[in-house]
């Protein structure tokens, strides 16, 4: 038994280890570098911006006032050696676009090596402070994101943390909202508290950090150098004549050449002046608003033809990566993914009339079942039975969508798309739901019978059926371990693809059963009519078959295409394949295309769509 649970522990960590790679190093890391080398960062340490286990928090930070207090490190010091001389707990600091996150990713492609290596290194997860929220304990936030970014089981998640199998590595300090900055500091000095020996890295922009009055607990801190100009001339000159033009440009305007001081500046002055003639790009430097202009010539060049078919107007990629910039800094989401797109991402009104269609829809959808079934049975055993069908109609179209019963009970939630990603069995709750689910129907079976005008034995058999699958579907389908979701929209897909296959596995149960509880009563000669049993079993195996495939994914898969319809109607997504947008704008190195999800190419470009939209 110890040996499976060893290799299920191993198979999961090996998994957690390929996620982390892929997101990370594959998705974020190597596609920033457009195929150029990293340059080696200078640092300079300044350990009174941190504060051990016994100083006190709240002081003023006086090492954040200027570099007296900075002690630079040898050049081409990693910052795997820093981790280790700070015996794992660090504070990663820099101004906008100094390459906080770049380092910190250096640092997770070396931990990740050892982790790979040895069984008993803590696995380097990557957080993104940005959607931490005020009153939640960071540990209890880090078991959300691992179960919401990474598919890791809560039990999981909460396992790992508390036998010290992670090795935190937390993003953006700065991106926290600024109301509640200061909460998540003491959280964080909370959380380092109660998990003392576990390594835990901190990343945050210098000023942003200064300006909070609290120091966090760790051993040490580093602050990124801006590029000198050595290291600016050697790293144009590695890329040659390609960009001649930016060499000449930088040369010629000092502000240029200032802005190009920042790793993330140089690296869109690459893109941005890639082999534009001398003569141009001189002239570009030397316009004002360095900054702003750099970014309005980099996604204009980005968005321009560059070969191929050109799928999308610039004009138009540049108010839908506005829109998305602005709801992303709105629901503090540094990493959009399609499944996390809710009806609140309309405006109010919108989202109101959205529900409503939705319940509308579905309500009439369920009455026409009951309409349909009626019909045929009308055709077979007269009017009582188109009056039974309109009932059931009826009774199906309100309670289902207003109320919240047979089957749909707590499940549907219809202000929020929630994906059905994936579904194991439960025999022990097969067992009990179908045997309770079977009283339960033979109860009402009876009881509607009586109240139609007499008890009817093929009527409690219905009945008990109806109930005795319903419940079955309720109790036994449950979530199964974590699954590698690599591509854009699949928990989407997952969702569609469970939504049919359950759908389809009930309806066809339900006939079958039903077909055998009539072959039967009919055996036992009871008082009975095919006429009605026929138009019953068509109603309740459409029924059936609905209601399981709409609440096992097939509602969240509907959901969501209704919304990205609504979306495009109102601009602010373009029509069509919305992950052929993202890729095209991933493409074009607008965005970060990580594991199932995307990002903005730098936090500053977030900012700057956002401001494009405000």
């Amino acid at each position: 038994m110890s040996n499976a649970m060893d290799e299920v522990e191993r198979h999961n960590r090996q998994v957690m280890l390929l996620r982390v790679k892929r997101y990370w190093l594959v998705g974020v890391l190597q596609e920033s570098l457009h195929g150029a080398e990293l340059i080696d960062l200078s640092m300079a340490y300044r350990t009174t911006a941190v504060a051990s286990h016994n100083a006190p928090e709240w002081q003023s930070i006086p090492g954040l006032d200027g570099a007296a207090f900075e002690q630079p490190l040898p050049i081409g010091t990693q910052i795997t050696q820093v981790y280790e001389q700070a015996q794992g707990t660090l504070l990663i600091m820099g101004e906008p676009g100094a390459g906080k996150t770049t380092t910190l990713l250096q640092l997770v492609s070396d931990l990740l090596h050892r982790a790979e290596v040895d069984e008993s290194h803590p696995i380097p997860v990557v957080f993104s402070l940005a959607s931490w929220h005020n009153h939640v304990g960071i540990g209890a936030w880090m078991v959300h994101e691992l179960a919401n970014r990474y598919e890791v089981p809560a039990w999981l998640g909460e396992e790992w943390l508390h036998n010290g199998r992670l090795l935190p590595l937390l993003d953006g300090l700065d991106e926290v909202d600024q109301s509640v900055r200061i909460e998540c500091a003491q959280a964080i000095n909370g959380f380092r508290q109660k998990h003392i020996s576990m390594a835990t890295v901190v990343t945050c922009r210098t000023q942003d950090y200064k300006a909070l009055g609290t120091r966090l607990k760790l051993d040490e801190a580093v602050v990124l150098q801006p590029l000198s100009g050595a290291q600016i001339d050697q790293y144009l000159a590695s890329m040659g004549s390609r960009l001649a033009g930016l060499r000449a440009a930088i040369q010629a305007d000092a502000t240029l050449r200032e802005l190009a001081e920042s790793p993330l500046m140089l690296s869109i002055m690459t893109l941005a002046y890639y082999r534009m003639p001398q003569e141009a790009a001189i002239a570009l430097g030397g316009r004002e608003e360095g900054r702003t202009f750099l970014f309005d010539t980099y996604v204009e060049r980005m968005t321009r033809y560059r070969g191929g078919e050109e799928l999308y107007d610039p004009q138009d990629s540049v108010r839908w990566l506005a829109w998305l910039a602005r709801q992303m800094s709105k629901f503090n989401q540094t990493m959009f993914f399609l499944e996390n797109m809710q009806p609140n991402w309309l405006p109010r009104p919108a989202e109101r009339t959205f529900v409503e269609k939705l319940r509308l829809t579905i309500g009439g959808w369920f009455l026409g079942l009951g309409l349909l079934a009626g019909l045929l049975g009308w055709l077979l055993a007269g009017w009582p039975a188109l009056l039974l069908g309109v009932v059931a109609g009826v009774v199906t179209a309100v309670l289902p969508t207003f109320f919240r019963t047979l089957l749909w009970h707590t499940r549907v939630n219809w202000h929020r798309i929630e994906t059905v990603e994936t579904l194991s069995w439960s025999w022990p709750w097969a067992w009990l739901g179908g045997a309770l689910g079977t009283i339960g129907g033979f109860v009402l079976g009876g009881l509607g019978s009586a109240l139609g005008g007499g008890f009817s034995v093929p009527w409690v058999f219905y009945g008990g059926v109806l109930g005795g699958v319903s419940q079955v579907l309720e109790q036994a389908l449950v979530r199964e371990e974590m699954k590698l979701r690599t591509t854009p929209g699949q928990g989407i897909a997952r969702s569609r693809q469970n939504g049919r296959r359950v759908g389809l596995a009930a309806g066809g149960v339900t006939a079958v059963i039903l077909l055998i509880v009539s072959g039967i009563i009919t055996l036992l000669h009871y008082d009975f009519s095919w006429g009605w049993a026929v138009s019953f079993i068509l109603w309740a195996v459409l029924y059936l078959a609905s209601s399981a495939g709409l609440i096992f994914g097939g509602l969240a898969a509907w959901q969501h295409r209704r919304l990205l319809r609504q979306l495009a109607d109102n601009g602010d997504v373009p029509p069509g394949d919305y992950i052929q947008f993202l890729d095209y704008a991933a493409e074009r190195n607008l965005l970060r295309k990580v594991g199932g999800g995307y990002m903005f190419a730098h936090a500053l470009l977030l900012d700057y769509f956002q401001n494009k939209a405000d």
